[in-house]
């Protein structure tokens, strides 16, 4: 098997090539793409020194599965350049996303939708993963109707400027002067939290929290779902957090919902502590906590969510998809 990764040097890239290394086994031929300024450049995958090639479409070589993690725009440029090289695409920008024909998967909910031809599949947004992992074993007792949302999302989902921003301020605020003072967002973020995520749109909502909405309600095949959501970003380098009120058909039961949650793989749920993003960094997990019936209705729980955004966020559902495709011998078909 044949395997590309494209992105390889950027967060989730780094984090690709040491899962597939976890997931698969050493038999697999790698190739890995990134911008001019790494070209001839190498990194070491199982050991060995794996050269990276700049990514343009002279340089696409036919491989089983491409994991793309590089921005929208070279997803949208390249990513049909390696269906045309025979290849599966899972991609990790908003490209794909909310068109018809490619499926949104969260393994471990739908991957099932997955067919033979769904040559391009698309990773959902950071947020709405983690959120999804403990909304979906809720749906399937009670039928999920409405949401609202509230996330805070770590710097680490605007890739590693923003992390470096985060601590040249960090060292700046313990020693003035002591570091570059650009900042990545347009406020301060060390100690402090933005009431925004992303871009405004035009109905004055960010872009990330009309991603909540709509990936919400494709990935649980609810239409109708009514989503109301609010992101902030804070001070934190990784590790997405999500407050959500949840309203459902039926009336609820805390301990039924929490013993649902404990049953669903990818889900853990805190009942003595209340997990937090550093607990959540580097855990392959979503972290629940705080289940709470409502104190207006008998059908809504409350509940705290927290999961890697760098993790099953972003890099491990792309490697359990890829995983996916593999075993079940897809792109052989």
């Amino acid at each position: 098997m044949k395997i590309s990764i494209v992105g390889a040097t950027g967060l989730v890239g780094r984090n690709i090539i040491e899962l597939c290394e976890e997931y698969f086994d050493t038999s697999v031929e790698y190739h890995l793409y990134a911008s001019k300024e790494s070209e001839g450049k190498t990194l070491q995958v199982n050991g060995k020194e794996v050269p990276i090639r700049e990514l343009s479409s002279k340089n696409i070589e036919s491989c089983d599965i491409a994991l793309f993690s590089a921005g929208g725009e070279r997803s949208r440029e390249f990513a049909n350049q390696f269906v045309d090289k025979g290849a599966f695409v899972i991609d990790n920008s908003s490209s794909f996303r909310m068109e018809k024909t490619v499926p949104l998967v969260v393994y471990g909910i739908n991957e099932d939708i997955i067919k033979n031809d769904s040559k391009i599949i698309a990773n959902p947004n950071c947020t709405t993963m983690a959120l999804v992992m403990a909304l979906k074993p809720l749906h399937d007792i009670f039928n999920l109707l409405s949401i609202v949302p509230v996330s805070y999302q770590a710097v680490s989902g605007s890739g590693k400027s923003a992390i470096e921003s985060l601590e040249n301020e960090l060292a700046n605020l313990s020693t003035p002067g002591s570091a570059p003072d650009e900042k990545y967002y347009q406020s301060q973020i060390a100690k402090n939290v933005i009431p925004i995520a992303g871009n405004i749109t035009e109905n004055g909502y960010s872009d990330e929290e009309m991603k909540f909405s709509n990936e919400s309600k494709k990935i649980l095949d609810i239409p109708d779902l009514n989503v109301e959501p609010s992101n902030a970003r804070v001070g934190v380098e990784t590790g997405h957090g999500i407050f959500c009120t949840a309203t459902f058909e039926k009336d609820v039961d805390v301990e039924s919902a929490i013993e649902s949650l404990e049953a669903f793989e990818g889900v853990e749920y805190w009942k003595e502590t209340y997990p937090t993003p550093l607990n959540a960094q580097g855990n392959k997990n979503i972290l629940v906590s705080r289940m709470r019936s409502g104190l207006t209705s008998n059908k809504i729980l409350n509940f705290w969510a927290v999961g890697d955004n760098l993790l099953k966020g972003a890099a491990l559902n792309a490697v359990q998809i890829a995983n996916h495709l593999y075993k079940n011998d897809f792109y052989t078909k």
